[in-house]
């Protein structure tokens, strides 16, 4: 599906006048800087395919179907009751699968407007196949309800080109009637700015579909319609979530050429540096690989840190509790091929005790050894010819 944006919206009202005969008013509707205005509007009466070839096919659409055809019907009924139940109470004699419903409610009053599936059905085929995008479609001319405040008609009646609202003093809705003899006596405007009132339905049309995630949209239950305008909704999310993933891409390409701009600098500053204080690069050469020989020895020779048999022995014989009697004690023991390989040097204590207390205790006073890496249990099990218990220790450092 073709990702397109509502900042230009066509509205167009299409009233059945009689068999083929159709009036369309049009109206465009820009968005530009939060600020909304009329591009032009324009009215063309005649059968469908002087309709459609008027129509402008590049604007995503927001379609209201009036006249005949259409059978509106206002009821009260309270808030939460179920859609078929105000359905039979509104149209107590149809069968409610034969019809495309609209409902609409301010309060407890509910206006409810059908008209035959098949009629819609076959016209929207038509539109659609000429190129027309619609996104929404909606019955009469209930969508004005968002824009009653915008217009200068302070009364609470509202009488706009064949469309009549009824309001309270608090300005929400009691019913709604379409009729042919209907006009308001006055000139009409959005704000200021004059529109024909012919106009008014398509304006609000495209004001709903341009404002469609702000406003309670007034739709017609025409799954195919609604299914393409869930579409699109979620491709314009996407589209958004694409630019913000986008844009925070490049502000950290941006980001990453700063900080690597600034970085290479330092670096040729700092090679600068050491080249300056480096005899030459042969001396250099000669260091580091003297270093690596030292370093291979120390290794080899188990260097570590200049911690000696005798000290270690004795900081391990000092911390001994009077509860242990040591039985064994191996210094650096490699077994394992890894072992021999990582030369860690390592101390293994046997001894037996009657105290596992005394060997935990002990454990935590070589673990606060400066010299100590780590202490391990390895085993703990009574000895079979004693009443004693054997363990074993290993110690890392």
């Amino acid at each position: 599906m073709e990702l397109l944006n509502l900042n230009t919206v066509l509205g167009i009202e299409l009233v059945m006048m009689a068999e083929n005969h159709f009036s369309c008013r049009l109206c465009l509707l820009i968005k530009k800087n939060n600020s909304l205005s009329i591009e032009h509007v324009k009215l063309v009466e005649g059968n469908l395919s002087n309709i459609i070839a008027a129509i402008p096919k590049n604007h995503p659409v927001a379609l209201s179907l009036s006249g005949k055809g259409i059978l509106h019907k206002n009821i009260q009924a309270a808030n939460g009751v179920d859609g078929n139940q105000i359905f039979q109470n509104a149209f107590p004699s149809i069968e409610q699968q034969e019809f495309y419903v609209q409902q609409f409610n301010q309060v407890q009053c509910f206006a409810v407007s059908i008209m035959r599936k098949q009629t819609v059905d076959e016209l929207l085929d038509k539109l659609k196949r000429a190129g027309l995008k619609i996104y929404m479609l909606s019955f009469g001319g209930l969508v004005i309800n968002h824009i009653w405040a915008q217009l200068n008609i302070y009364d609470t009646a509202i009488q706009v080109d064949h469309h009549s609202f009824a309001l309270n003093s608090d300005k929400e809705f009691l019913s709604y009637s379409y009729g042919a003899a209907i006009k308001n006596e006055f000139p009409i405007k959005i704000a200021q700015e004059t529109i024909p009132e012919e106009h008014i339905v398509a304006y609000a049309s495209a004001f709903q579909l341009m404002l469609y995630d702000k406003l309670e949209i007034v739709l017609a239950n025409v799954t195919k319609i609604n299914d393409d305008f869930s579409s699109f909704m979620a491709n314009e999310k996407l589209k958004k979530r694409g630019l913000v993933f986008l844009f925070s891409v490049f502000g950290l390409l941006l980001l990453s050429f700063l900080l690597f701009s600034y970085y290479n600098q330092e670096n040729a500053r700092l090679a600068q540096q050491v080249g300056a204080q480096t005899a030459n690069a042969d001396q250099v050469e000669l260091m580091k690989m003297n270093i690596a020989t030292n370093e291979a020895l120390l290794k080899q020779l188990n260097w570590n840190t200049g911690y000696n048999y005798g000290f270690v022995l004795n900081e391990i014989g000092l911390s001994t509790p009077k509860q242990l009697q040591l039985q064994d004690l191996v210094m650096n023991e490699y077994k394992t091929e890894q072992e021999k390989l990582d030369r860690i040097p390592s101390i293994k204590i046997t001894g037996t005790t009657d105290k596992l207390t005394a060997v935990n205790n002990w454990i935590f006073v070589l673990k606060e050894k400066p010299w100590v890496k780590s202490v391990k249990l390895l085993k703990y099990q009574e000895d079979p010819e004693t009443t004693a218990y054997q363990f074993n220790l290993l110690i890392t450092y």
